[in-house]
């Protein structure tokens, strides 16, 4: 119906980060009459976005949508565990303007300056015959583990040593952050396993990166700024470009959909709200994306919002988080060189949240049958431990990988 006569908006969009412009841009390009709430909708989008370039969907392809959505891309990316693989798949960082400018807020969207708590959220049925939550997975309904990272953007020359002669580094592993360490050797503080993320974020800029892929808790961003420091010295980049960088990035990924605000069919959550993040890698984007085209089908035809993934594919998943979350250093880089084994193919079936699951079954079966006696031992230590690998304040997830207990959320 057409607000504006006084009618329920077809449906209200609460966050307008990525998922939220995506799904309320869609919707109205349907069609449909979109309230759209966020009390910053013009505020940039500082987060480096990254999706293997394969996954841009045919609708936000520069043909379709007149944008190029793409800031750079990397025809192939290195990982360290600590053996060299090279994973033969374009990766590419979206360029964050150039998205929001391919999903613009037409006419069919009516956006208010608004800030809208849980209660509100469930309020705005008096207003839309659908609610859709995007305002992430991160707030008070969840503690669950985390992805942490602190980064710093540099100039290409100054990154080069830390790349290693790699056009970009998808995982480095090696231990280099601490001086005279073996790469066998397991972790001996209580931080935990830690890599190196280095991917150009434009044609003369690098973005470099110390990354705990999951903690619970999660680690304090200044032993991951430090561990950064300390590897990139080592390797030659100079001081002045670590202690002066162009930028710096923070990173914290809920790796876990918050718990459901209610009971009420009307209200529905989308993005990393609604479970579209990958539990044990952290990316969500490019998942998100895709499920646009059905969210929004969904929310024409009156049809509840498709689940991301079958609950075998979400379980399987939280193996992979749960091992994460408790296996020591060496059974990571175990882990890792197992995966950098596996065919191309199935790499991408464990790397795309989407995956189907016997799709993951299969790569995740790969991975096992290739890791070394030792690695395999860690590996069911780890699931058989009874809490995360750090300790203190944390809600351990279940073994199925299903969401916390509720209590704080692109």
């Amino acid at each position: 119906m057409n607000a504006t006569g006084g009618g329920l908006y077809d449906v209200a969009v609460v966050g307008l980060g990525p998922a939220g412009r995506a799904l309320a841009s869609r919707c109205a390009a349907a069609g449909l009459t979109v309230l759209a709430l966020d009390p910053r909708p013009d505020a940039p989008w500082r987060q480096t976005l990254s999706v293997w370039a394969d996954q841009i969907p045919p609708w936000l392809r520069p043909e379709a949508c007149g944008v190029d959505v793409l800031a750079h891309t990397v025809p192939a990316a290195a990982l360290y565990a600590p053996d060299r693989a090279v994973l033969r798949r374009e990766y590419a960082v979206l360029d964050n303007e150039a998205l929001r400018r391919a999903l613009p807020l037409g006419p069919g969207v009516t956006v208010e300056l608004a800030e809208v708590d849980d209660t509100g959220v469930q309020a705005l049925t008096a207003r839309a015959h659908r609610v859709v939550d995007c305002r992430g997975a991160g707030g008070r309904l969840n503690r669950g583990p985390l992805q942490t990272a602190y980064g710093i953007v540099v100039d290409a020359a100054d990154a080069a040593p830390a790349l290693c002669g790699e056009n970009a580094l998808f995982m480095d592993w090696r231990t280099d952050y601490v001086r005279g360490r073996n790469d066998d050797d397991s972790d001996d503080d209580e931080v935990g396993p830690s890599f190196l993320y280095a991917i150009p974020v434009g044609p003369d800029r690098v973005l470099l990166e110390e990354t705990c892929l999951a903690g619970l808790p999660a680690p304090d961003p200044a032993v991951l700024a430090s561990r950064l420091r300390s590897r990139l010295a080592g390797r030659g980049v100079s001081p002045a470009a670590i202690a002066s960088p162009l930028s710096v990035e923070r990173v914290r990924i809920p790796l876990l959909p918050r718990a459901e605000l209610t009971e009420d069919p009307r209200v529905e959550a989308f993005g990393t709200a609604g479970g579209h993040g990958h539990a044990a890698t952290g990316y969500s984007v490019a998942a998100m994306l895709a499920a646009v085209p059905a969210a929004v089908h969904a929310i024409e035809a009156g049809y509840p919002l498709p689940t991301p993934r079958s609950p075998l594919s979400t379980a399987l998943h939280g193996v992979g988080l749960r091992v994460l979350l408790r296996a020591d250093e060496r059974t990571l880089r175990a882990l890792f060189n197992a995966f950098g084994r596996l065919d191309g193919r199935r790499q991408r079936w464990f790397l795309d949240a989407a995956s189907p699951s016997y799709q993951v079954a299969a790569a995740m079966w790969g991975m096992w049958i290739s890791m070394p006696v030792r690695g395999k031992a860690g590996m069911a230590a780890a699931v058989l431990r009874p809490s995360a690998r750090t300790s203190g304040g944390g809600v351990p997830i279940t073994s199925a990988g299903t969401r916390t207990v509720p209590v704080e959320g692109e």
